[in-house]
């Protein structure tokens, strides 16, 4: 068995369900012909380097599968029938491909991922709740500054008052004063 990548360019104006229909043609004649589909890659809608059949984009499609060469051909043939499939090109990965293997690194690669997923989302949890922690203590900062504001706003008006009878004292001075001066010219 060998193992190989067809890249298909389809119509950029086909519709969903016409770019199903292709993608399931491929997936059941891969296994109707005991193939073995590795991975389906969507890359989407891209700019073409240049135009086929007068579009200017196409829609990319990336199979990478493992079987024989009649595989090939017969998808080859069902791509080439279809009005969808633009262009199509199939390149042999590798001369001899152990099934078995690659099915279990394939499902070692999945346990990694799921793996490595989880503990994201682990991070992202400790993160949020660190967060929401931040919150809530923003929440009692917030709470308590209205009593310390109108603690301090009492605070301020009784300095307010205690400078104006400081700034009144002064003058009561200069005017006790005053008049003993005032005494000392006529003695004088």
């Amino acid at each position: 068995m060998r193992r190989y990548e067809t890249i298909v360019i389809l119509d950029p104006d086909l519709d969903e369900p016409g770019r199903e229909t292709i993608f399931q043609k491929v997936t059941d004649l891969i296994s109707e012909m005991d193939g073995f589909l590795v991975e389906l890659d969507q890359w989407g809608n891209r700019k073409l380097a240049y135009n086929i059949m007068k579009k200017a984009r196409g829609f990319y499609l990336r199979f990478d599968y493992c079987g024989e060469g009649t595989l090939v051909s017969e998808i080859e043939r069902n791509l080439q029938i279809d009005d969808g499939a633009l262009k199509y090109m199939t390149v042999q990965l590798e001369a001899v491909v152990d099934l078995e293997a690659l099915k279990a690194e394939l499902t070692a690669a999945k346990e990694e991922k799921a793996k490595q997923e989880a503990a994201e989302a682990e991070k992202r949890a400790q993160a949020e709740a660190a967060q929401a922690e931040a919150a809530a203590k923003a929440a009692e900062v917030e709470k308590s500054k209205p009593e310390v504001e109108a603690t301090g706003a009492a605070q301020e008006d009784k300095k307010d008052v205690a400078a104006d009878e400081s700034a009144d004292a002064p003058e009561a001075e200069n005017k006790k004063a005053e008049p003993a001066e005032t005494e000392e010219k006529t003695e004088a």
